[in-house]
């Protein structure tokens, strides 16, 4: 029984010593602090000096210069271009002139048979034998003045009816030289011809088509010299500076690629498009081969000398009324910054001061670098 006893009580204390064993197998030590962000003096540094994960770093530029690219379309040069219309109404009797085809000033472009042609030509034929009449008239008064068979009141009577018939008759006559209408016999025939020289670019026209002065139409002809274009410029308002009446531009168009074609400002538009903040800037860009084409969309780059280097607009944020930047001081170390800058378009800002060329800032990561600096203040 003794013996039991032991063995029992050896059993015991086995058994505390493997539950003693296993009770300090399970036990584990409480993992270290990892180390935060040290804030002091507006300065943001990482444990080790060392970038955390997935920071950014965008560095400052001295643009000293910078070619700003804007998109544009290719059109007729306005001051070589002419639309033309009938000034009587009738109807087209044949077509002198096609498309693509090179014209002179005078040259025909088509036949129009008019009723208010004829009635024009009547005018002038009627007006022409009244001034003839009223002539007569005024010889015979004078003649009779003089031998005192007329008062001088029917003289001076007899010469303001040949002073209206003069008139009248030159009224008549213009009219149809306006327009180059024979004005020896009624004939109701209405020649159209080109106004200027260049290429008729557009026609609008067809034998038997009725026209009518008063119903304003897409134009007959276009005639247009394309040896020199206009190109139109979207510019946005931020951007407009570079763009000055005589300022060079350089046309790319995806025809063309290795090709760069010079263009000049001329016009600058005097409103800003409300939709989408654009200002219309006129450019002329001569074309003596005729490789640019109205309505082909182009890009034009314009340099831009001595501009304020820029950043990409996550490179700042709102703090209050203020805008700042988180400066790289060194890897690991970042200053928080007062910076001046102005917009430069929908992704990007212009530096007015508080940076210098060659610093490193953060993109995109400054409100995270605020938010330590904010959690650490008292």
């Amino acid at each position: 029984m003794k013996f039991k006893l032991t063995a029992t009580c050896q059993s015991l204390a086995g058994a505390f010593l493997v539950a003693a064993a296993l009770a300090g197998c399970g036990k584990h030590e409480a993992p270290a602090a990892e180390p935060l962000p040290v804030v002091a003096d507006g300065v943001v540094v990482f444990p080790g000096e060392q970038d955390p994960p997935g920071l950014r770093i965008v560095s400052v530029e001295a643009d000293t210069h910078r070619a700003l690219t804007v998109p544009g379309r290719m059109g007729w040069d306005e001051d070589r271009t002419v639309r033309v219309w009938s000034p009587f109404a009738g109807r087209i009797e044949r077509l002198r002139a096609t498309v693509s085809q090179a014209v002179k000033r005078g040259d025909a472009l088509a036949d129009v048979a008019s009723g208010d042609v004829g009635q024009a030509q009547a005018d002038d034929q009627k007006a022409q034998a009244d001034l003839r009449l009223a002539q007569g008239a005024v010889q015979r008064a004078r003649e009779l003045g003089t031998a005192g068979i007329m008062s001088a009141k029917d003289v001076q009577q007899a010469e303001a009816d040949l002073a209206r018939g003069q008139a009248e008759a030159g009224r008549a006559h213009a009219r149809l030289a306006q327009y180059g209408v024979a004005a020896q016999s009624v004939n109701q025939s209405l020649t159209l011809s080109a106004p200027l020289g260049g290429v008729v670019v557009e026609r609008n026209a067809n034998p038997g088509t009725e026209v009518r002065p008063d119903v304003q139409g897409p134009p007959l002809f276009v005639i247009s010299d394309p040896t020199s274009l206009w190109v139109t410029l979207d510019v946005d308002e931020t951007r407009l500076a570079p763009f000055k009446p005589g300022a060079t531009v350089a046309l790319r168009a995806a025809a063309w690629p290795d090709e760069q074609f010079t263009a000049a400002v001329v016009n600058v538009g005097e409103s800003v498009d409300a939709a989408t903040r654009t200002v219309k800037v006129r450019a002329r860009v001569a074309n003596p081969e005729r490789k640019l084409k109205a309505e082909m969309f182009v890009n034009a780059v314009i340099e831009q000398p001595g501009a304020q280097p820029q950043l990409p607009a996550d490179a700042v944020f709102l703090r209050g009324n203020q805008t700042y930047a988180f400066v790289q001081q060194a890897p690991g170390r970042y200053e928080r910054r007062e910076v001046q800058v102005r917009s430069a378009g929908p992704q990007s800002v212009t530096v007015l001061g508080g940076l210098q060329a060659g610093e490193q800032v953060v993109l995109g990561g400054g409100l995270y670098l605020n938010q330590l600096m904010d959690a650490a203040q008292p």
